[in-house]
């Protein structure tokens, strides 16, 4: 009688190439990403599956970690990466990349809708502005930099409303640099302060959000010295499931920068601001970028986010 055991069938170590390399630094950067914005980012929109099945491996052998996206009222289930253990090891031993953060699974009871959605649209505008990018023959992408890099060396900024003296700290959720060529010659270049609303501040809050902004990029102030230049567009893109809700709270946010601009003596910057709003799913369907889709605050007319902000 034969009492030995049976083998287990020895597994396949698992090896990271260089297109996996590209997922991890991706995510690396970003921080959360879907498999639709690793798809667009370095595949195809028909490689869908193909993606799916790669980070689901990386997930299985804990170099990303999943978890679902928080319910909305639509009942999506999409599932989000983030970096697992493995995965920043290779960062940091092979790669040299700093990982100084790591994702908490015990947090994910606290991780709600809103913050789930804030940091998709963050990522799905930061890839979306570089597909554009890569795919116009006289408009270039020249830096993108993220809130969680900016977070390192956040500035600060005193206000006074009311009487009342205060500090705040000003982290944007990103800053992007669009240059515009003509002929192989710079012809005119786009800075854009880029923030992620979520509808989850109010009328005097959200006033003071812009507040601190416009001290931010004073002239001589920390913006200048942060980001090398005095040029900017302040963007606030805002989403939400009701399109009667991205609607009124665009508006919204529109009437609340006119008053910090009135209250300040300052209606002749409301051109460097922009407003739009989205539905987080449509995102990559939309031109957010060339067509006539942002507002300023003092006007009706809708006009592209890279134009002169004159």
């Amino acid at each position: 009688m034969n009492t030995a055991k049976t083998r287990k069938p020895a597994t396949k170590p698992f090896i990271i190439t260089k297109p996996i390399e590209k997922v991890l630094a991706a995510i690396h950067f970003h921080r959360y990403m879907a498999t639709q914005d690793v798809c667009r980012l370095l595949y195809s929109p028909r490689s869908l599956s193909h993606v799916r099945e790669i980070l689901s491996l990386l997930a299985a052998a804990n170099y990303l970690y999943r978890f679902e996206l928080p319910h909305t009222s639509r009942g999506n289930t999409e599932r989000i990466y983030t970096l697992g253990s493995k995965g920043r090891d290779y960062l940091a031993n092979v790669l040299g990349l700093p990982v100084d953060w790591y994702f908490r699974p015990y947090k994910l009871r606290h991780f709600g809708a809103s913050q789930a959605q804030h940091n998709l649209a963050l990522t799905r505008v930061l890839v979306a502005a570089q597909s554009w990018a890569a795919k116009q023959p006289d408009f270039k992408l020249v830096q993108t930099r993220i809130c969680y890099e900016l977070a390192h060396t956040p500035s600060q900024v005193s206000l006074t409303n009311k009487g009342k003296a205060e500090t705040l700290k000003v982290i944007p959720d990103a800053w992007l640099l669009f240059e515009q060529t003509k002929g192989g010659e710079l012809e005119h270049g786009y800075p854009v302060l880029l923030e992620v609303d979520r509808g989850m501040e109010y009328r005097e809050k959200f006033k003071r959000h812009v507040r601190s902004r416009l001290e931010f990029i004073k002239k001589g102030g920390a913006y200048s010295k942060l980001f090398g230049t005095e040029a900017v567009i302040i963007a606030y893109l805002t989403t939400g499931e009701l399109p009667q809700y991205r609607e009124s709270r665009c508006k919204a946010m529109c009437s609340y920068t006119m008053e910090v601009l009135a209250e300040s003596h300052k209606e002749a910057w409301a051109p460097i601001f922009r407003f739009c709003s989205f539905l987080l799913e449509e995102i990559y369907d939309t031109n957010i970028f060339e067509a006539p889709v942002w507002y300023m605050p003092h006007s009706p007319t809708p006009v592209p986010l890279l134009s002169p902000a004159s």
